[in-house]
C-alpha cells in the first residue's frame, strides 16, 4: 500500500508540475518592444511560422511555440494572413490570434506629423505605427526633401510605398506653401529656399506661437550685419547623435549646418516647418534684438546687447 501510495503521489506531483510548466509556457511574453507585423504565407509550416515570429521578437523561443501548438493540437489550425502583434504579447494570445485568423484589415492609417518634424523623426513615427516602408522612406527623402514634406495629418493605406508617401506629402506642401509664397515673395529679399531654411530654424527654436516673428527678427537682424546665427537647433541637426542639451564642445562640431562656425543660413532646412513659421520668416517683427535665451516655461528673453543677454542668462526663468 505504501508503495502504491508513493507511486500515486509521484504521479500527481508530475501532473501538477506539468500543468504548472504548461501554464508558465503559455504566459511566456515576446521580446519585441514595439508592435510588429508578421506575414504568415499560405502553406507555411509551424517551423516556418515560428521562425518569422521569432525574427520579429513576437515569441521568445521557437521551441516554446512548437511545444505549445503540440499541446493544443494546433499544428494544422494556424491560418495564413497579415497579423499585427502588440509589444511583448503572451504566447497564448499569439496562438489564439493565429488560430482565429483575426488578420489586419485594409483600413487606412491616420498619422500626424507635427510641425518641425525632421525626416528622421518622420521615419520613427512611421516605424512606431508599423508602416513597413519606414526605412525606405527615410532613405528616399534623406538630404533631398527635408523641408518639403509638409507636416500634417495624412490618411493612407498601411502598405503604401515610400515613393507614394513622399509624393503625397510633397503634394500637400505644394498645395499649402507654394500659393502663399507666390502671393508674398515680393515682401522679402530672400529666395524661397532661404526662407524655407530660416523657417525651419524658427520652427525648432519657437515654443510659443506669438514669439515666432520675434525670433525671426533676431535672425534677420543678425544676417543684416553678417553676424553668425548661433542657433543650437542647427548644431543638433548636424550631430550624428544629438543630445537634448547642446554642450559647449559641440558648438565647434564641423558641419556646414553648424551656424556657430558658419555665418549665414545652413545649406538647407533642418526640419519640415509649418506655414506659420514660413510666415514669420517672411514677416519678422520690427525689433533691434540680436539675442534670445530660452526660459523654463518655453518663452524667451530677448536682448539687444550681449551684456543684456548675459544678464538674461543669469536670471533665466
Amino acid at each position: 500500500m505504501k508503495f502504491k501510495s508513493l507511486i500515486l503521489a509521484v504521479f500527481l506531483a508530475g501532473l501538477i508540475l506539468s500543468a504548472f510548466m504548461g501554464f508558465s509556457l503559455f504566459l511566456q511574453p515576446g521580446t519585441n518592444t514595439k508592435p510588429q507585423i508578421v506575414e504568415v504565407p499560405r502553406g507555411a509550416s509551424s517551423n516556418q511560422i515560428a521562425s518569422r515570429l521569432m525574427e520579429k521578437g513576437v515569441i521568445k523561443r521557437k521551441l516554446d511555440f512548437k511545444i505549445a501548438i503540440g499541446l493544443l493540437n494546433m499544428q494544422n489550425t494556424l491560418q495564413a494572413g497579415r497579423y499585427k502583434f502588440s509589444s511583448r504579447p503572451l504566447l497564448f494570445n499569439v496562438l489564439l490570434k493565429l488560430r482565429s485568423g483575426r488578420i489586419m484589415g485594409a483600413e487606412p492609417l491616420r498619422i500626424t506629423f507635427p510641425e518641425g518634424t525632421s525626416i528622421y523623426k518622420m521615419g520613427s513615427i512611421l516605424e512606431n505605427n508599423t508602416v513597413e516602408c519606414f526605412s525606405d522612406f527615410r532613405e528616399l527623402v534623406k538630404e533631398k526633401l527635408e523641408g518639403y514634406l509638409y507636416p500634417d495629418t495624412y490618411i493612407f493605406e498601411r502598405n503604401i510605398s515610400a515613393e507614394a508617401l513622399a509624393k503625397l506629402m510633397v503634394k500637400r506642401f505644394n498645395e499649402v506653401v507654394i500659393p502663399y509664397w507666390n502671393g508674398n515673395q515680393h515682401n522679402t529679399k530672400y529666395t524661397f529656399e532661404q526662407i524655407l531654411t530660416l523657417a525651419s530654424i524658427i520652427e525648432k527654436e519657437a515654443a510659443l506661437e506669438r514669439e515666432r516673428p520675434i525670433i525671426s527678427s533676431v535672425f534677420h537682424n543678425r544676417m543684416d550685419i553678417s553676424m553668425a546665427l548661433d542657433s543650437c537647433s542647427t548644431v543638433k541637426y548636424a550631430l550624428e547623435r544629438p543630445t537634448k542639451i547642446v554642450y559647449f564642445d559641440q558648438l565647434k562640431y564641423p558641419s556646414p549646418y553648424n551656424t556657430y562656425t558658419h555665418r549665414g543660413l545652413p545649406p538647407g532646412p533642418i526640419c519640415n516647418p509649418g506655414l506659420n513659421s514660413i510666415k514669420a520668416a517672411i514677416y519678422p517683427a520690427k525689433t533691434d534684438y540680436l539675442y534670445f535665451v530660452a526660459n523654463k516655461d518655453g518663452s524667451h528673453t530677448f536682448s539687444s546687447s550681449f551684456g543684456g543677454h548675459q544678464k538674461a542668462r543669469i536670471k533665466k526663468k
